[in-house]
């Protein structure tokens, strides 16, 4: 079994899709096989051992054991990576849903290990829209790059669609992934998109 990263902004969208996800294994938030951690729980060591422990036991009475993380961005750097092998490792029958508002909070190493899933609305198909474009500029001069970010509309979601593009081609955009996690950093700091941008497109690889 692979992870789940389930990506909303919507708190009621992930808690809908994991419930989903639950309901079709016939289980409940209260079953004995079930660890789970609501929104508001602290996510540090101490917990990435509770998810290594619980997986580590034979199922109570579930085909296998499911962990799930309302929201696994609080996850601290330290806890993300003890749970490395877990994730790389999970049981045949084993199941772990994180979820999260954004993917930015991760580690490159915590992404690659997942099946990211993207529930926003239309999110998908405006990653779409760009696709085309982004595999042009993989191959284009940083003259042709910065004349496209000078001419570019929805400079937002184009960065958001850079994010996700490159998330799908993990391992082999490990090290420009990390470049994209930062600049969504700078982003939500009110970094001027443009400049982001442009940097963006300086160290984006061909």
């Amino acid at each position: 079994m692979i992870a789940r990263l389930i990506i909303s902004t919507s708190l009621k969208s992930r808690l809908d899709e994991i419930n989903d996800s639950l309901t079709t294994a016939n289980l409940t938030i209260s079953h004995p096989d079930v660890l789970y951690f609501p929104a508001d729980s602290k996510l540090g060591i101490m917990e990435a051992r509770k998810v290594k422990e619980h997986f580590s036991l034979k199922p109570y009475s579930a085909k296998g054991r499911v962990v799930v993380l309302e929201d696994a961005s609080k996850l601290t750097p330290d806890a993300q990576n003890a749970l490395l092998k877990t994730l790389e490792e999970l049981p045949e029958e084993g199941i772990i849903i994180l979820g999260a508002d954004s993917e930015s909070k991760f580690l490159p190493t915590v992404l690659s290990r997942c099946q990211i899933e993207i529930l926003t609305t239309n999110y998908e198909q405006r990653t779409t829209n760009f696709s085309e474009d982004i595999e042009r500029l993989l191959t284009s001069s940083i003259g042709d790059r910065f004349e496209y970010i000078e001419k570019l509309k929805d400079r937002q979601e184009f960065l958001k669609a850079l994010l996700n593009y490159f998330h799908q081609k993990l391992p082999v955009y490990n090290d420009f992934t990390k470049e994209l996690l930062q600049a969504e950093e700078w982003a939500k700091s009110n970094v001027n998109i443009r400049g982001i941008l442009e940097y963006l497109m300086l160290v984006m690889p061909k």
